[in-house]
């Protein structure tokens, strides 16, 4: 059981890796387009992971 949680965590962590090299690789306009800005990225692909 422990086990499981661990791999979802590590499989969380890896989304939200993707999740902000993606993002970084916008540029400004097309952040703004979607409602982003630099600042918001990690706390964006955080809430993708993790859903909190």
């Amino acid at each position: 059981m422990i086990v499981t949680k661990i791999f979802a965590f590590l499989r969380a962590l890896r989304v939200q890796y993707q999740t902000q090299s993606a993002l970084r690789q916008l540029d400004p306009r097309e952040l703004a387009d979607i409602g982003l800005n630099r600042d918001m990225i990690d706390d964006v692909a955080h809430r993708v992971a993790f859903g909190r």
